[in-house]
């Protein structure tokens, strides 16, 4: 059943009824040239029926959407809301190449809540983050980043209408969006726009440099030859496959083993976001940072290994030598569970538990409140079923619409029916991120308490939930040692 016409900045728009739950999907923010930045669409003033998902952003394989419509956001609202209901804002993952928020019914999440749920699309690959400015080529950097502040300006210019409450508005992500998160909350622009944070599985080097976009700029160039100077009407495919040609040949020789990312480029991004939070302007934002306790296996098992496997042990050893690394893994071989891989943890660690608990510590120094989980739990569904709880498998129960996973049509995976575990851990961590919403606060304090100087409590989600000191054990203390020693060897070359 079609809902009522709701009014917004740009024109009235119909959506579906999906139990008690309204639903707009497709719904326009915005429209852009290629390498343009985002500008409004084109009001109209019949009612516009937005009952199906807009254009998935162009990405491998799906390259036959357009490029101009594909900026559109999903709402989901409960029918009959007695007040204004927080706001859970979505960005998706994707390593800043694939996905979109038709990934992502709220359906289920904003029923329960009760809260009003947003998705997002964003432009990816060389559309979103291939920095063309500084060659003369672009009207601007960082355009993922804009189509991000694009979409959430929207959403606080309207979202009272469809029954939220624009100033209690979490920004949420995971993976990459966990990047374009951190990166976001840190901006002028977003200033005021949001009340709470949330970031699932950011990696650990989320803001490329100036510098290594440039090399992946000329590099995109030069592959594309005599079309370099046209690169604005180059088809699509023949990007992509240019972009995947450089992909290829440069993703070992970047810190983080990826071509793209948002970056610091002193404009749009112009400082570094974990010194804004370490800084404590933010420190009034209540913050939730999670992973999942077996991240790098999917990478490792990928067919060849994803290049941020290479990169992160090359960056420990550029850090500690090789002496520290072979210490590391010693030391996660002593202390390996029967079915870890100890190499695959030490990774994990390395690349996205380690700079997860960094921000959390900066946060709380600076007089932030922050939570901080880990996903232990291996649902049902694949890739997780085979490869355990590693990268998104709680994102997969946070969408979940209980009893069964949900169908992901832009990754193509399906879902299915959830275990009795599964289904308990789903609930937990769904309640626990609707209470996050709704209070900026997590948990009940007895049961999950903030991450304090001093005091660095890690809840973990698994069978069954429970908390742990993160600042204990072997493996702790020897980073810690590993860490000091290093600090001081810098301290010393400064002095000397």
């Amino acid at each position: 059943m079609l809902t009522n016409a709701v009014q917004t900045t740009l024109g009235p728009i119909i959506g579906a009824e999906q139990g008690h739950v309204r639903a707009f999907r497709g719904v326009p923010f915005a429209t852009a040239r290629r390498f343009a930045r985002a500008t409004p669409p084109l009001a109209w003033t019949e009612p516009r029926r937005c009952t199906d998902y807009g254009a998935y952003a162009p990405q491998p394989g799906h390259l036959d959407h357009g490029e101009e419509s594909c900026l559109s956001l999903n709402i989901w609202a409960p029918v009959g809301a007695k007040r204004p209901l927080p706001v859970l804002f979505f960005i998706h993952g994707g390593a800043f190449v694939t996905g979109g928020g038709a990934d992502y019914d709220g359906a289920f999440l904003a029923a329960h809540g009760p809260a009003v749920i947003v998705t997002i699309n964003y432009r990816l690959g060389p559309l979103g983050f291939l920095q063309l400015h500084r060659h003369g080529l672009g009207e601007a950097n960082n355009l993922a980043i804009s189509d991000s502040l694009a979409a959430l300006d929207w959403v606080h210019a309207n979202i009272a209408n469809f029954g939220g409450d624009p100033n209690q508005l979490t920004l949420s992500g995971q993976s990459a969006g966990a990047s374009l998160v951190i990166a976001l909350a840190t901006l002028p622009q977003a200033r005021g726009k949001f009340a709470r944070a949330m970031a699932l599985s950011a990696p650990g080097r989320n803001i490329m440099s100036a510098d290594h976009a440039d090399v992946v700029a000329r590099s995109v160039l030069a592959e594309l030859g005599h079309d370099a100077s046209a690169i604005a009407s180059v088809p699509l495919a023949k990007l992509f496959a240019a972009v995947e040609r450089v992909g290829r040949r440069i993703a070992d020789e970047t810190s983080s083993g990826t071509v793209f990312g948002p970056v610091l480029d002193g404009t749009e991004i112009p400082r570094e976001p974990r010194d804004v939070f370490a800084e404590g302007s933010l420190r009034h934002i209540p913050l939730w940072l999670g992973s999942c306790r077996d991240e790098m296996v999917m990478f490792l098992k990928s067919t060849p290994p994803a290049a941020m496997t290479r990169t992160t042990e090359r960056n420990v050893r550029a850090t500690f030598g090789d002496a520290g690394w072979e210490r590391l893994l010693a030391c996660y071989r002593d202390s390996a569970r029967r079915d870890e891989d100890p190499y695959e943890a030490l990774l994990s660690d390395a690349f996205w538990h380690r700079p997860m608990a960094d921000l959390a510590r900066s946060h709380a120094d600076a007089g932030g409140a922050v939570w901080l989980s880990r996903f232990d739990h291996r649902p049902a569904l694949e890739p997780f079923l085979s490869q355990g709880p590693t990268h998104g498998a709680d994102n997969a129960c946070l969408w979940a619409h209980l009893p069964d996973f949900i169908d992901r049509p832009i990754l193509k995976r399906k879902g299915g029916p959830m275990t009795p575990d599964d289904i308990d851990v789903a609930a937990r961590f769904q309640t626990s991120l609707l209470r996050f919403v709704t209070s900026g606060a997590s948990d009940v304090a007895e049961a999950w308490p903030r991450f304090e100087p001093g005091r660095e409590p890690l809840a973990v989600f698994g069978q069954p939930f429970h908390v742990v000191p993160l600042n204990d054990g072997a493996r702790f203390r020897l980073w810690t040692e590993l860490s000091n020693r290093t600090n001081d060897k810098s301290k010393m070359r400064v002095a000397g």
